[in-house]
């Protein structure tokens, strides 16, 4: 018989998780929460819980408390939409870390039947997350599993610049802090409790990677898990006139350790694109990523808050 077990997924943004989620969510044991207020049915547990808890400043990615839902008050707000439209009836407490302890507890009850799958790519370069979920594991009666996921920072860098036209040369070193506190955090992390994953072997073997990962899990492989998966996007960079990024040393240091060799980092030199083509494309994307973040922290709280009062 398979013990209730939580596993959680941690890796950089645009990383692959997606596709991880998707794929194992096929499985018949596996499940995620029925429904998030953010995309992907990612949660946030435990950055919302780090943000309304008052974790200290210092310990979120560059010394600054993540500003994705634009208070601690609507911190507060989207873990209790979240909580109540997942498990119905939990009696909602006054007490801020009763709702993120107790409130996980209460998803970890919901979902686990067996395995309850979560993925969290703003997590790991959030040390005051993580050290909230930590205390969690060293505490919970659940089996908790933890999947790191690695990718080519150039493949990550490219799909961040396309998706929020972030600048890819400061956006390295935000990779390189979530690949930092992978190596630390795996180490609190009893052994045998964790296993590290990197995109580019998944997608070369999608079926033996993902019998891997359920054999991790202590499932039994299912059948056509791994069947949609492609590695069609894996060197899209390459061939993009916009995309000129060439990584730094430390990144490449760091990218090394992972296995990835130099020629799998390198970006061929490329002729320049006209200034106008390069503001066009940029004012497009800071347009919508605007757009998004309004939304996220101003738009949506608000009408969950008017939504319970009607």
């Amino acid at each position: 018989m398979i013990p209730e077990t939580v596993v959680i997924l941690l890796s950089d943004k645009r990383s692959g998780s997606t596709m991880i989620q998707r794929e194992l969510s096929r499985h018949p044991d596996i499940r995620t929460v029925a429904y998030s207020p953010h995309a992907y049915l990612e949660t946030h547990h435990w950055l919302k819980g780090a943000v309304l808890l008052g974790m200290p400043a210092e310990a979120f990615a560059g010394g600054k408390v993540y500003p994705g839902y634009g208070s601690r008050r609507n911190a507060r707000t989207y873990l209790v939409d979240c909580l109540e439209k997942n498990v119905h009836g939990f009696p909602v407490p006054d007490e801020d870390r009763a709702l993120v302890f107790d409130g996980w507890e209460a998803l970890c009850g919901r979902f686990a039947r067996p395995v309850f799958f979560e993925k969290s790519p703003q997590l790991l370069s959030n040390w005051a997350g993580l050290s909230l979920f930590l205390e969690w594991v060293r505490t919970t009666g659940f089996r908790v599993r933890v999947i790191f996921l690695t990718r080519n920072p150039m493949s990550v860098q490219y799909s961040a610049y396309n998706l929020f036209h972030s600048d890819p040369a400061a956006r390295q070193f935000g990779w390189l802090e979530t690949q930092r506190n992978m190596l630390a955090f795996r180490e609190l992390l009893p052994e045998g409790t964790h296993l590290h994953i990197r995109y580019e072997d998944i997608v070369a073997d999608p079926q033996a990677g993902f019998a891997g990962l359920c054999g991790f899990l202590g499932l039994p492989p299912a059948a056509g898990l791994g069947d949609a998966v492609h590695d069609r996007s894996k060197e899209a960079w390459k061939a993009d006139p916009f995309f000129t990024l060439q990584l730094a040393e430390p990144v490449r240091q760091m990218a090394a350790h992972f296995g990835y060799a130099e020629a799998e980092l390198d970006n061929p030199l490329k002729p320049p694109v006209p200034p106008l083509r390069r503001i066009a494309r940029r004012l497009g994307g800071s347009a919508r990523l605007f757009r998004a973040r309004l939304y996220d922290r101003l738009i949506r709280p608000i009408r969950m808050r008017l939504k319970d009062l009607g």
